[in-house]
């Protein structure tokens, strides 16, 4: 038990440690991203020749679909390893109950313990009762 643990608990940290790493690789720092700011750089103070500038519509480096089918399936193996390590311990601590017992003459309906035999009291016995009963007229 402690092996798989173990074994689990490794794939989630390293899981953990690659995925903000590839976040961060493919992404400029800005004031919006988390983690350490970039620190900008002075422009010079030499005049530069005006380079005409053309604009291309590209992609902003936002949440696309595949980070949110990423960050679902990541979603889903947390919660799945979860329940199965609860329904696990669950299934190892929870008492046994044997369905397969059948009822016999002497036990109850639930198959627990038969019924304690009635036995004769012993004088002593009888005498205690009758000193405790009212008298009857």
């Amino acid at each position: 038990m402690t092996r798989r643990i173990a074994l689990v608990l490794s794939v989630a940290a390293m899981l953990a440690a690659l995925a903000p790493a590839a976040a961060v690789a493919g992404a400029p720092s800005s004031a919006l991203t988390p983690g350490v700011p970039a620190i900008a750089t002075p422009a010079p103070t030499t005049p530069a020749a005006t380079v005409p500038v053309t604009t291309t519509s590209s992609s902003g480096s936002g949440f696309t679909g595949g980070d949110a089918i990423a960050v679902a399936i990541g979603a889903f193996a947390l919660l799945g390893g979860i329940s199965f390590f609860i329904w696990h311990d669950a299934r190892r601590r929870a008492p046994v109950r044997d369905r397969a017992v059948t009822t016999t003459a002497g036990s109850s309906a639930r198959g627990g313990k038969p019924k304690p035999k009635t036995r004769k009291p012993s004088p002593a016995e009888r005498r205690r009762r009758k000193r405790g009963r009212a008298r009857q007229r």
